[in-house]
């Protein structure tokens, strides 16, 4: 049972996706509303998103860059 934010992300620490599991961590700050990106650091943080097909547009991969890097 997910009771508790301790519970949730320790659950979500144990998925896999091609048998790596992901970098789990709660964000408790509160973003600003109405910040934008320039044309340019859209650009950039585009680079590192793989949408995943026949998902839609909101399905995607995000790639970090020291993963990009290491792969290279």
């Amino acid at each position: 049972m997910l009771d508790s934010i301790d519970t949730v992300l320790q659950f979500a620490r144990t998925m896999t996706w091609n048998g790596r599991h992901p970098v789990v961590d709660l964000v408790t700050t509160t973003y600003q509303t109405g910040v934008t990106l320039t044309k340019d650091a859209m650009e950039t943080v585009e680079a590192q998103l793989q949408w995943l097909p026949d998902l839609g547009k909101w399905f995607v991969d995000i790639i970090s860059p020291l993963q990009a890097v290491r792969d290279a």
